[in-house]
């Protein structure tokens, strides 16, 4: 998160208020995964981070991609991950107060802007952020197939042999 936001440009934003932003304690993060409600989606590429999204229902509380892995897709799938599981959990639209200088982020992600707002942060200062929305569509439910078709996550499935290596032994041994 404190890399994220330090990579963010200005946009509406004081370097005093990202630098309130990036100060938030653990605490904090602490309070939001246990009291607070928020579940958490985490991306990694071979053991490293790469960010994470938040949610409480249908709102989205966090999304952020370290300075390296962004612009290559990962905040797109953290977004599309949590309203996702919002959909699951029975929301029909998802929402997020996003800092300024995510508003584009989000809009091309489907959201619409709606008003302005400031969130609090320490020091008494406040960001700048608008309250955006987006319709979720639950995904239509489609009847399972024997062989061949799509894999479960709804991609073409490779016919057996073509361009798969096969599957590799494993032992039996503890199972």
């Amino acid at each position: 998160m404190r890399a994220a936001i330090r990579a963010l440009p200005a946009k509406g934003h004081t370097r005093r208020g990202l630098a309130a932003w990036a100060s938030l304690p653990p605490l904090y993060h602490r309070w939001a995964m246990g009291p607070g409600g928020e579940s958490y989606l985490v991306a990694e590429r071979h053991g490293h981070v790469l960010g994470y999204a938040a949610r409480r229902g249908g709102e989205l509380t966090a999304v952020f991609v370290r300075p390296g892995a962004q612009g290559k897709g990962v905040g797109r799938l953290l977004v599309g991950a949590a309203c996702a599981a919002a959909v699951r959990g029975g929301h029909r639209s998802a929402r997020v107060l996003a800092a300024r200088a995510a508003v584009g982020f989000y809009a091309a992600l489907g959201f619409r802007a709606g008003a302005g707002a400031r969130v609090p942060l320490p020091g008494g200062l406040s960001l700048a952020a608008v309250r955006m929305r987006r319709a979720l569509a639950p995904k239509p439910s489609t009847p399972a197939r024997r062989g061949g078709g799509t894999g479960s996550a709804g991609r073409p499935r490779a016919p057996t042999g073509a361009g798969r290596r096969p599957p590799r032994p494993r032992s039996a041994a503890g199972r």
